[in-house]
């Protein structure tokens, strides 16, 4: 198992590539006359960099998770990622993102919105006061996107179950830890009877055949996560193990896919797969050794210790390819390394 320290230093020279890099850009958005069609600097000054908004979002919150840690108090390259962070996370740089956000409530729904909240609590929770005064300066877009999830979440009739970036339940449960963190009951209420409307009447989820060849989510281990966010402890004890009841080491939702083209960038989502089944692994596996032990099931607790035997597997293309010079991997899935090297060390 890799250690976390080993990758800072080259964790933070991709993120601060990434976020001053100002192309290629994917804008993902509706012109809806000529005015809109503009630079993307003057649409997301803080966000118009590393090929698209939820990426820079992400790679911003890399940086300032990094930031945070031993390593990154006493390194070479700290000066310079609070002097970025500081001049793309402004107030004013901030005012407008949140103003664009409102300006188009489906745009990078959830998934944008989920990072963005994830961004504002990393933030407030550094011990470096330069980056807590940045989580003041992001809190309105937070707040934003609490806005526009109570006023989505009512709506929505179905959850979108597939493995990109509109997946609900992803999107759900970082946003529903934000609240959280913010102390935002109402929001956490909306996005907890959400998820139980959407999911609480699921079982035995279809590991088998859930992949697909451009996923890097798995939408099954997404919706466990989000649901042992949401239950009581007694209905995590029903829900929990009767949904992952098919799961196996052998399942195809936990082995790895090859990439053959990593300059695909749809491909190239697969080494974000292995790293996101990874940590929803690493997350699940205690929660459902913890039952196993309650109930004494030992056919439960055999499950959980197999299911881990996967993680190094499942992260090893995904820790290489964060770090690579394609550029269509590495705007993106080094966020995705970090979580998962984070978990690993639990």
């Amino acid at each position: 198992m890799s250690s976390p320290d080993q990758f800072v230093h080259p964790f933070a020279e991709v993120a601060l590539t990434n976020i001053t890099r100002e192309y290629p850009y994917a804008a993902h958005h509706v012109a809806r006359s000529l005015a809109d069609i503009v630079p993307a600097g003057e649409k997301n000054p803080a966000f118009a960099n590393s090929y698209d908004w939820h990426s820079s979002v992400h790679m911003h919150y890399l940086l300032a998770s990094l930031l945070g840690t031993e390593a990154g108090h006493t390194a070479n390259w700290r000066e310079e990622a609070i002097e970025v962070l500081s001049s793309h996370l402004s107030v004013v740089n901030m005012i407008a993102e949140a103003d664009f956000l409102r300006d188009n409530p489906s745009w990078e729904r959830p998934y944008g919105w989920a990072w963005a909240v994830e961004l504002n609590r990393v933030l407030n929770a550094n011990e470096l006061p330069e980056l807590r005064a940045l989580g003041k300066n992001t809190q309105v877009l937070a707040d934003t996107v609490f806005e526009l999830v109570s006023t989505w979440l009512p709506k929505v009739a179905e959850p979108v179950r597939h493995g990109v970036h509109s997946n609900t339940a992803f999107g759900l449960r970082r946003i529903l830890v934000g609240a959280r963190a913010a102390d935002r009951r109402d929001v956490v209420d909306i996005v907890a009877g959400a998820a139980r409307r959407f999911y609480a009447e699921d079982a035995a989820w279809n590991f088998a055949q859930e992949r697909s060849g451009h996923d890097f989510l798995s939408p099954g281990l997404c919706e466990a996560d989000l649901m042992v966010e949401v239950l009581t402890d007694d209905e995590r004890a029903a829900w929990l193990p009767e949904f992952l009841s098919d799961l196996s080491p052998e399942s195809p939702a936990l082995t790895p896919v090859k990439v053959h083209d990593p300059s695909d960038g749809q491909q190239s989502h697969l080494y974000g797969l292995g790293l996101s089944v990874a940590a929803s692994v690493m997350r699940l596996a205690p929660q459902v050794e913890a039952i196993a032990e309650h109930t004494g099931d030992e056919s439960l607790m055999e499950q959980a210790k197999r299911m881990l035997t996967r993680v190094d597997d499942l992260m090893g293309p995904g820790l290489e390819a964060a770090v690579s010079d394609e550029y269509i991997s590495s705007h993106w899935v080094a966020t995705f390394a970090w979580e998962a090297l984070l978990l690993s060390t639990n």
